[in-house]
């Protein structure tokens, strides 16, 4: 996450200083996907869609855009980091770091498998290792009155 916020903190200040923002929610957006372009170029972070079409989001249902993004809960400009934050998680949305994730395994189970967990095992007890002789030497020492003395002694 650190590194979507130093972006956003970028792109923040950028956006800012053009005076880039206005009251079009759909024109803000769009100046935000060109900061965000010029960000990114050159990083390891790439893109996932080449185009986002932000009057889809506004007019479809959410689970029908291929990103979801509730506009209305895009804070204000003024509030610097409430802004900040929520333009970290949408960058994070919106990029990939190039890694190829693997999918999901349960996509690959057909729906007709049925999983049942294994009978409880028995509990196997690891053997205890026997002390070696220098070991019970060191522990007699410890058990024995000159030393119980001596540690009497010295608290």
């Amino acid at each position: 996450m650190p590194q979507y916020l130093r972006i956003a903190e970028k792109v923040y200040r950028q956006v800012k200083e053009n005076k880039d923002f206005n009251q079009d929610p759909l024109e803000n957006l769009n100046n935000l996907m060109i900061e965000i372009r010029k960000e990114l170029k050159g990083s390891k972070l790439k893109l996932l869609y080449n185009f986002i079409d932000f009057e889809e989001c506004m007019n479809k249902p959410n689970a029908e855009c291929k990103i979801q993004l509730d506009i209305s809960l895009i804070p204000t400009i003024k509030n610097e980091g409430e802004f900040i934050l929520w333009l970290a998680g949408f960058i994070q949305r919106i990029t990939t770091d190039g890694k190829k994730k693997l999918p999901p395994i349960r996509k690959e189970i057909p729906p007709e498998f049925k999983y049942t967990q294994p009978k409880e095992a028995k509990k196997i007890v690891p053997v205890q290792p026997e002390y070696s002789k220098s070991g019970e030497l060191i522990n007699s020492y410890f058990k024995s009155d000159e030393f119980m003395e001596s540690y009497n002694k010295s608290h």
